[in-house]
């Protein structure tokens, strides 16, 4: 008889973050990946509201976080930290050379499918790769072309875990600049958060938008809207220096971190 010959996908592995509970969202999430050519492996997310006060005090530190421009997290936030921390350990554990991490409330972008594989080709351990919405000034050096989008360094503050490259060495990372948890898990490129931790590269421009008709960030926890402390009212002069000024930062002088 001839041999069986097993197929191989050139896809890294799509892990989707769902609770249990929401299996309105995981049908929704499963046809919508079926519509794009792929295929994801639905994680059982952490549920940080059902967590007992002595576990909650094992993996997050309520006093280092409470000093934090943040505050003190919810539950919903430190479940959700808990969750994606463990996608990270179950990369290390699975010796592959990288996950593509969704979360269960999101639409990619249709020509996802065209360049996933490729992406994948491209990370460099140590990168972790968002797809979420950075900057209209990214950084001008170090980008490399991916299909019709770019692959840039990230060079300011932006939020969103909703959808993610991560490769082995950057999750080692991450873990350790993580524990104990006090910020967000969405925090990349901000202080507290994980600037300087690992290489972080994006996709540009963004390649994942929020499912339409969803009124909450997700169902394992995260606040619709940072708001600062201080708001520093300026004049239009002063605006318009600041934003030519970070123009410059942003497009020519930041360095990003940790060049391999």
């Amino acid at each position: 008889m001839p041999r069986e010959i097993r197929m191989v996908s050139a896809f890294p592995r799509i892990i989707v973050i769902n609770l249990a509970a929401s299996t309105e969202r995981r049908k929704i999430m499963e046809q919508h990946l079926k519509e794009l050519g792929l295929e994801g492996e639905f994680f059982a997310a952490t549920d940080g509201r059902q967590m007992s006060e002595k576990d909650i005090a094992a993996i997050y530190d309520d006093e280092q976080a409470s000093k934090t421009e943040w505050g003190k997290l919810t539950r919903g936030e430190i479940g959700c930290a808990i969750s994606h921390r463990r996608v990270w350990q179950m990369l290390l554990d699975s010796g592959e050379a990288g996950f593509l991490v969704l979360e269960d409330d999101i639409v990619l972008a249709p020509d996802v499918p065209k360049w996933l594989a490729e992406l994948s080709r491209l990370a460099r351990d140590g990168d972790v790769i968002p797809f979420v919405k950075t900057s209209s000034t990214p950084y001008f050096f170090r980008r490399v072309k991916l299909d019709s989008r770019w692959l840039i360094y990230a060079n300011q503050s932006f939020i969103g875990a909703t959808a993610y490259y991560i490769t082995p060495l950057a999750a080692r990372r991450l873990l350790a600049a993580s524990h104990p948890i006090h910020f967000p898990t969405d925090c990349w490129y901000s202080n507290p958060g994980f600037k300087g931790a690992t290489p972080i590269r994006v996709v540009w421009p963004e390649a994942v938008t929020p499912r339409a008709g969803s009124n909450e960030a997700s169902t394992i926890g995260f606040r619709e809207a940072h708001v600062p402390k201080v708001l520093i009212r300026k004049n239009w002069l002063r605006r318009k220096f600041s934003e030519f000024r970070r123009y410059l930062k942003n497009r020519f002088l930041v360095k990003p971190v940790r060049f391999h």
